[in-house]
């Protein structure tokens, strides 16, 4: 075999390949068309118009579309338990959202004594620049306690 034969049987090779992949490609599942001009739901009687159906009132019963609330979904167990405390406060500087505990290093919720204490081990190591951010901070937790 020579190296015009090889050529030959290489290209050959590589057009097979190449035709393969173009058919192989193009016969994919279409995607689906979304049908917008569809209603939502059936119309619903507003409890006015179901009064006055059912009163005998000679006004037209109006007539609306339910919608459905956006809300979080929310599993009937757990309906009436009071929604948890949030313990982080979060205050702006210089155009960015900072928690006040994370900032003066110490858990969400802290007791203020021990606040207190973070903030000024906090200014006592710090240079002069951060102490504006630091006192922001532990001033954002004095507010949310009083």
């Amino acid at each position: 075999m020579n190296s015009q034969d090889f050529l030959i049987m290489n290209a050959v090779g590589a057009g097979a390949f190449i035709l393969w992949y173009l058919v192989s490609r193009g016969g994919g599942p279409k995607p689906t068309k979304l049908k917008m001009d569809t209603p939502d739901s059936e119309p619903v009687l507003t409890s006015e118009a179901a009064k006055t159906a059912e009163g005998g009132s000679l006004a037209k019963p109006s007539v609306t579309v339910a919608r459905p609330r956006m809300r979080d979904p929310v599993h009937p167990d757990l309906a009436n338990r009071p929604r948890p405390k949030i313990l982080n406060v979060m205050f702006n500087y210089n155009g960015h959202s900072w928690d006040a505990y994370e900032v003066l290093g110490v858990p969400a919720g802290a007791n203020i004594t021990m606040v207190t204490e973070a903030y000024h081990v906090a200014v006592r190591r710090s240079d002069k620049e951060s102490v504006e951010f630091l006192e922001t901070a532990y001033k954002a937790i004095l507010q949310k306690q009083s």
